[in-house]
């Protein structure tokens, strides 16, 4: 890591936070070097039928990868690029360049949620092999893994995902019945004693002694208490009720601070939500299960939060993929492709709040809130009227302190008058036969504390879904740590619909996950169908950028106003990003869009501009892939005070 980067590192420190940093170093250079030369221990791996099968292969999905989870595992590899990280003190691993590769796809092996698929192939066939496939699994980690040995052991986050993990795994095979079980209770029991409860205190004792705080304290210490939480829930770890305590305060205290009282997380990373609300959420359902009781201000907010989360799908469960989002999952039973978490949570809060606003049309029953809630959640969530899509969606939802701006209208159609396509199925939003306009208008900060280290540079940014169709979208993030240049453009004001000033971000990126100079927005005006908003990012330029969305519900169009004023001479640049699968036709200042549904999306542009189709754009809707993209652009060089005018229709 560069001395540039330590350097810009330590311009987001507050004093307090150096004096922390100190302590930290201590703890993570001297004290865990010394635990990581005690605690090397290995232990005999069990037999597995299945891994020595050859002809058994079980491939579960790693991002752009999978993993064969009935063979051997290299705990220490980088699928992406089949390279490894060293066995070597965790503290000293670099993983913020590519000499080793990616860490996240080696962490996300290292998570374990495939160990929940083979408990459940256990459960359900009462099978040994799976049991046994489950022990080989977790001895063969132990053994590759030392306490403070290897990446694995770098990022919290990570152990306590494993934790949580865990907790449920151990509910799933019923370690409790195993164990007492007269004919394998012998064998099983001393795996428990000799091999996972070790690992489980190693991990509770990690957790606690490297908490994220100060500049860090985003949904890295939320992670850390929540799995401690379980954990202390759970198991008779070393001080229980010490850390049970302490981690259920904590939890208490951050999902006040780390999430507005509108229910919007202060991270401004879209898919980061269903990430957070699920640490909050299982931590509750944990905790209600262990008669442990959170403060109603708790569940007050979570309930704020699920009604975001709520508020910000579209007809089909689409998220405005604002900030970053890496398919990061606290608990994932499944072993399919990508998973729609944002469906998985609504059924999730419908049950825990009794809430049938959130039970949505085509939203159904999943194995992780069996796992969650069991058979009587099933029967209330069965219970339940199913949500009248139209009256629960239609109607703007502005949360003017927190900076988003949600525009929507839901109306239903008659199915008959649909174009069928070639399968002989309409075109239409969903199983309710909706028509759905779906605009997002970002006026929120950058991101959260000193170093926003998830947000992007997109201040007064829109995207626009059609019948839950992506239209005008967020470019998405692709990577971390790894791809600089490709790192760079995903973050940068001009992969964004918004206006770019003298080729310059709204903020300074002095990290793949950190931020200087931070912008800030301030909301003007808001009316009904309206919403004048503004931000500081060009300051130093001399500029500044007010953008007004209007919204015509009757004629289903909007109009945006960019009016910018500067002090000399500026250039300026207006990108409007498509999703790959659109096609768009440009003619002078008239571009059309065709959509499924015989439906079109119409720009009357700005005829002070012209306009030009780019393909040199980048699309990513999932961590680790991306595809080239189109955008409309325009660049103008400007003095003084402009007004650029963008009219989108939907015939």
């Amino acid at each position: 890591m560069s001395i540039s980067w330590y350097i810009k590192r330590l311009k987001t420190f507050s004093v307090g936070e150096v004096f922390y940093r100190i302590r930290q170093r201590v703890r993570t250079h001297v004290l865990d070097k010394r635990l990581m030369d005690v605690k090397a221990t290995t232990v005999e791996l069990p037999y597995s039928s299945i891994i020595e099968d050859d002809l058994a292969h079980f491939d579960y999905p790693i991002f752009d990868k999978s993993v064969d989870i009935f063979k051997p595992i290299d705990w220490h590899l980088d699928l992406s690029t089949d390279r490894q990280f060293p066995k070597s003190f965790a503290h000293k691993i670099d993983i913020r360049s590519d000499l080793y590769g990616s860490a996240k796809h080696v962490w996300e092996v290292n998570r374990m949620q495939f160990l929940l698929h083979i408990a459940m192939l256990y459960k359900k066939s009462g099978d040994e092999k799976y049991l046994d496939l489950f022990r080989y699994h977790l001895t063969s980690w132990k053994n590759a893994n030392p306490y403070m040995v290897g990446v694995n052991w770098y990022s919290n986050i990570e152990v306590n995902l494993r934790l949580i993990c865990w907790y449920f795994c151990w509910q799933v095979i019923n370690v409790d019945g195993l164990c007492a079980d007269a004919e394998k209770g012998t064998s099983f029991n001393a795996f428990v004693q000799d091999v996972w409860m070790p690992m489980i205190f190693e991990h509770a004792e990690y957790s606690y002694n490297h908490p994220s705080l100060c500049s860090s304290a985003n949904n890295h210490l939320i992670s850390e208490y929540a799995g401690l939480f379980v954990a202390a829930c759970r198991w008779n770890i070393p001080h229980r009720e010490k850390l049970l305590k302490y981690a259920k305060t904590a939890l208490e205290r951050e999902i006040l601070l780390q999430n507005t009282a509108e229910g919007v997380n202060r991270e401004e990373a879209a898919e980061y939500i269903q990430f957070i609300d699920d640490f909050f959420l299982i931590a509750a359902v944990v905790g209600r299960r262990a008669h442990v009781k959170f403060a109603d201000a708790y569940n007050e907010r979570l309930h704020a939060m699920a009604n975001y989360m709520n508020a910000m799908l579209d007809c089909k469960c689409n998220y405005p993929m604002y900030g970053d989002g890496d398919d990061g999952f606290v608990l994932r039973p499944d072993a399919g492709g990508h998973f729609n978490n944002f469906k998985s949570l609504l059924v999730s809060f419908a049950v825990y709040f009794d809430d049938a606003s959130f039970k949505r049309s085509g939203v159904t029953w999943d194995d992780k809130n069996e796992l969650l809630f069991g058979h009587e959640g099933r029967e209330i969530f069965d219970a339940m009227p199913e949500t009248d899509m139209v009256n629960a969606l239609n109607g703007n939802r502005f949360f003017r302190e927190s900076g988003h701006f949600i525009f929507r209208k839901v109306k239903k159609i008659d199915k008959s008058s649909v174009a069928l396509n070639a399968a002989g199925v309409a075109n239409v939003a969903n199983a309710a036969g909706c028509r759905e306009t779906y605009l997002h208008f970002d006026a929120a900060p950058l991101g959260f504390l000193s170093i926003a280290a998830h947000g992007h540079a997109d201040a007064l940014s829109f995207i626009l879904h059609v019948d839950g169709k992506p239209v005008f979208v967020d470019p998405g993030t692709f990577t971390y740590h790894t791809h600089k240049d490709l790192r760079r453009y995903f973050v940068s004001t001009f992969a964004h619909n918004t206006v770019c000033v003298n080729g310059k971000n709204q903020a300074r990126q002095a990290g793949p996950t950190m931020w200087l100079s931070h912008y800030h927005c301030k909301t003007l005006n808001v009316g009904e169908n309206f919403v004048e908003a503004t931000h500081d990012g060009y300051r130093k330029d001399g500029v500044v950028h007010v953008r007004k969305i209007e919204f015509n519900r009757e004629k289903d169009e909007f109009t945006i106003t960019d009016t910018l004023r500067g002090r000399a001479l500026f250039t300026m640049e207006i990108p409007f990003h498509l999703h790959p699968d659109i096609a768009v036709k440009l003619e002078c200042s008239n571009a059309e869009i065709a959509l499924p549904g015989r439906r079109f999306v119409m720009l009357d542009l700005d005829e002070k501009l012209s306009y030009t189709i780019r393909e040199d754009g980048w699309y990513s809707e999932h961590f680790g892939i991306k595809e080239p993209a189109k955008f409309l652009y325009a660049k103008k060089n400007c003095v003084g005070t402009v007004e650029f005018v963008t009219k989108i229709r939907l015939v």
